[in-house]
């Protein structure tokens, strides 16, 4: 015996198709964004520019002159991590 889809249903059912299409469509979005960033990160920091005007994606840092991103940057010793590694916290900005 076939299955007998009511009328009023068809339109709800299109309606959520098109809302899980819209929400997967925007993850793939995002993730296309974040890839573009990285490269262009990537390829300005292989170039020695600056980072983008208006973003803050990177900090240079004054001792090794290197670009890293703002959590691997310490602003009340001014040193990236790497510096407070190799240095020690008490060599550096002082």
């Amino acid at each position: 015996m076939p299955t007998v889809v009511q009328p009023a249903l068809i339109p709800l059912a299109l309606l959520l198709l098109v809302g899980a299409l819209a929400v997967l469509s925007r993850q793939l979005l995002v993730a296309l964004r974040y890839a573009y960033r990285e490269a262009e990160e990537a390829v300005r920091s292989a170039l020695c520019l600056p980072p983008a005007s208006a973003k803050v994606c990177a900090i240079r840092c004054p001792r090794c002159r290197r670009w890293v991103k703002p959590r691997r940057f310490d602003p009340r010793r001014m040193a990236c991590r790497g510096c407070l590694i190799r240095y020690g916290a008490a060599g550096v900005g002082r």
